[in-house]
């Protein structure tokens, strides 16, 4: 039996980044917006029936929503959908390090 001889990189933190996605900054934050919203469904138990009335949603568009198909959403959108979901949104804007050059979007979750 041989040894197969397996090269690893590691990633950035942001796969679209990675895989050198136009945009990947707005890609990853928009996915993690969109997991928050999956999250906020999930903890609060709402069917999808429920979770499409209250977003104003069709189901097709809440399943793309939910799947992570995200072109046709943008992040003052899914910051919208939150707000709908009863929950507020705080935005804080920090200066960065001259040492590091690339911009980041960060999103905590208070559950």
């Amino acid at each position: 039996m041989s040894k197969e001889i397996i090269s690893v990189e590691e990633g950035s933190g942001n796969i679209f980044k990675d895989l050198e996605i136009p945009n990947p900054e707005e890609y990853l934050a928009k996915t993690r917006l969109a997991l928050i919203i999956k999250g906020i469904v999930s903890e609060s138990e709402l069917t999808h029936e429920d979770a499409a009335k209250i977003l104003d949603l069709n189901q097709s568009e809440l399943s793309m929503l939910l799947d992570g198909l995200l072109d046709g959403f943008s992040i003052d959108y899914l910051f919208s959908l939150i707000r709908k979901l009863d929950c507020d949104v705080e935005i804080v804007v920090r200066g960065k390090p001259a040492y590091n050059t690339a911009s980041e979007i960060e999103f905590s979750i208070p559950f």
